[in-house]
């Protein structure tokens, strides 16, 4: 595999305890990896949408990392894909850059993943609330791989036990080999 960008639509990131360890694990296992921390980059969220879609001009695979808000993106990741994700760069008669592009979602969420099925809390699977970013690769010609995600990745700094605290940093390692295991197998 080429070029790796992952793009962390976390809008705080030093305060994730469990997406900051994924993207420090992953860096250690991916030294290589271009990380693209919106939160650092866009506090305002003014975009800067040249930058950004020069950035994935060369990629070949473009990671999404960021937590589960509402079943959704973050807002911050939401600007960013409807800024840069534009209609003749991203998509249209004209909108080829990130055609045959490969591009991995990557998510946690702070519920377990056993609340994420039909008949459970939120009554659909977690791909079922990522079809929209299935349908927006398809409609970019983009590859869209297997989504790798972790559940119950909450922590809350003075209410959160220091076991649970370690098992969420383990998790997280995890979940950051899981994702160079899927960059080296490209």
């Amino acid at each position: 595999m080429n070029k790796v960008i992952l793009i962390s639509g976390h809008p705080d990131l030093k305060n994730s305890l469990s997406n900051r360890t994924i993207l420090e694990e992953l860096k250690k296992l991916q030294p290589e990896i271009e990380i693209r921390r919106l939160d650092e980059l866009y506090p305002n969220y003014k975009i800067d949408i040249e930058a950004e879609q020069k950035a994935l001009i060369d990629a070949e695979l473009i990671i999404w990392q960021f937590p589960m808000f509402w079943y959704g993106l973050p807002a911050l990741l939401k600007k960013w894909l409807e800024d840069v994700f534009a209609h003749g760069f991203a998509y249209g008669s004209q909108g080829t850059a990130l055609k045959g592009k490969k591009l991995l979602i990557s998510l946690t969420t702070g519920a377990s993943l056993s609340n994420y099925a039909h008949g459970s809390t939120f009554s659909h699977t977690i791909e079922e609330f990522l079809i929209p970013y299935e349908e927006a690769a398809n409609l970019c010609k983009m590859e869209y791989l297997r989504p790798i995600y972790s559940g119950g990745m909450m922590y809350i700094p003075g209410v959160s036990s220091e076991d649970s605290k370690g098992l969420i940093i383990e998790k997280a390692k995890e979940h950051a080999l899981r994702l160079h295991e899927v960059i080296k197998s490209l």
